[in-house]
């Protein structure tokens, strides 16, 4: 699987999500009494948030695999369907092909959260057919930049813009250039879906779409083979909740994966988040197997989290346990970023360094705020030796080992590395970070390895830190305490 993962993280592959848009919002409070005016709960409004749903929360997740993808949509032209835009940009999910129709509301689910259970649910949307005009204009949307992408993610949760017009509109300028569909379904219509590559249905969709029984598996298996001549598709996957998923290919085979036994918290957008894996693995033409692990594994990690969101790779990696140490020796550092650059060209790599003796919050704070400033953040620490000859015999409290281990439990730093001179210029001479940062009590041309930098382009700078913050004072507060 440690192979299979890097492959992936090299996916060149461009995905378009064509579906409906959702925007969720979870408005959570706390309920600690029923209303003297009816026997219902009183919710205390606490705060809002905004994610992305439906077709949008497929893209989102998809980006999350740091792969090209783009959304094609409708919204209405309201402040949901800006707010939809506003979050798929914030996700790197391109939004040319979201079209805001005056004459349609954007699909809006608001859920009531206390302590960590939905209370109810509100929903406000359209979910009549897009109007002809607004389908022709999609429509000359997709074909026009239909070549730019590499596959199709259908994603149909029946709110008005798959309708079986334009789903079979899609599905043909698809067919025509080359390009695989994969359906989320939705419809009990398995015509609607004709021609389509692959459907993704669970049970209860199963059921409905081929009027036959799926409680055990033999019945599951005649379900998908009689789906599959239905809509005359090459396989079908389902997706049985506790019991995994099964893959029908085009010959007939059938593949199963059983799903991980996990803690669940919450199944919102799981289903969203298998499909998208699906996706991935049918773009790098995975074996069956591999494709239904993968998105089984996808979505065993998702049930753990609450509400609507997403599972990068670097997640999977952790699951299956073949993620880079966040510690690491610099030739293994260097062996990480050249997979990095590879992957992703133009990213920024942020360096920084010091000793941090007694890691505490301006710390914290001072190397979260370098974090923001690219892609990647590189940590240099002073080895115990190192030291010694800057801070004094009886320096440092904490071994190098402790310091390292305590900087890489920060969700923030992507990868640390020990040096052992006095100053960290000759690994930022072979790291050759984008950009250099330090305290805010440096002067640039003060900072060692600014000139590395500065000569290929990038930035220095500075971060202001926490008043009064240091290992130092908090050594001093110590040793006078001590002595009273």
């Amino acid at each position: 699987m440690e192979n299979l993962i890097k492959q992936l993280k090299l996916c060149n592959k461009k995905f378009l999500v064509v579906g409906d848009a959702m925007l969720d919002v979870y408005l959570h409070g706390q309920v600690s009494r029923i209303s003297p005016e009816a026997p219902v709960p009183v919710f205390k409004y606490e705060s809002r948030e905004n994610v992305l749903g439906g077709a949008a929360n497929v893209a989102a997740n998809v980006a999350a695999m740091e792969v090209d993808v783009a959304l094609l949509a409708v919204t209405g032209n309201d402040d949901a369907g800006r707010q939809i835009i506003e979050l798929l940009g914030n996700k790197g999910v391109k939004t040319d092909l979201v079209l805001a129709c005056d004459n349609r509301i954007t699909t809006m689910k608001a859920r009531l959260v206390s302590s960590g259970q939905q209370i109810t649910r509100i929903d406000n949307e359209d979910t009549s057919d897009i109007d002809d005009t607004c389908e022709n204009k999609l429509a000359d949307m997709l074909e026009a930049a239909i070549d730019s992408y590499d596959i199709v993610l259908m994603s149909d949760y029946q709110k008005g813009l798959l309708s079986d017009s334009f789903a079979a509109r899609v599905i043909d300028i698809a067919r025509k250039h080359g390009r695989k569909v994969i359906v989320d379904v939705k419809s009990r219509n398995p015509a609607k879906y004709a021609g389509a590559y692959l459907l993704k249905p669970n049970r209860r969709e199963l059921a409905y779409m081929t009027d036959m029984p799926v409680g055990t598996h033999d019945e599951v298996v005649a379900a998908m083979k009689k789906l599959r001549e239905l809509a005359g598709c090459e396989a079908v996957i389902a997706t049985l909740s506790g019991d995994g998923m099964m893959y029908l290919d085009r010959d007939g085979s059938v593949y199963e994966s059983n799903v991980e036994a996990r803690q669940v918290r919450d199944v919102v957008g799981a289903g969203d988040t298998a499909f998208s894996y699906i996706g991935l693995g049918i773009a790098e033409n995975l074996r069956p197997q591999t494709v239904i692990t993968l998105a089984n594994a996808a979505s065993s990690i998702k049930v753990t989290k609450f509400g609507t969101s997403v599972v990068t790779l670097d997640e999977l990696e952790d699951m299956f346990g073949s993620r880079p140490a966040k510690i690491q020796t610099l030739d293994g550092l260097l062996e990480q970023l050249a997979r990095f650059r590879e992957r992703k060209p133009g990213a920024k790599i942020v360096f920084t360094n010091g000793c941090f003796d007694i890691l505490h919050l301006g710390h914290a704070r001072y190397l979260k705020e370098a974090r923001k400033l690219g892609d990647m953040l590189i940590v240099g620490v002073n080895s115990d030796a190192s030291v010694k000859r800057l801070k004094g015999e009886d320096r440092p409290i904490n071994h190098e080992d402790v310091r390292m281990a305590m900087l890489a439990e920060l969700d923030f730093i992507d990868y640390v590395v020990k040096f052992e001179d006095d100053t960290p210029y000759d690994l930022i001479k072979a790291v050759q970070p984008d950009i250099l940062v330090k305290g805010g009590d440096y002067k640039i041309e003060d900072i060692v390895g600014h000139d590395i930098v500065e000569a290929k382009g990038g930035l220095v700078t500075t971060i202001q830190l926490v008043d009064g913050m240091s290992t130092t004072n908090i050594i001093n507060a110590v040793n006078a305490a001590h002595h009273e």
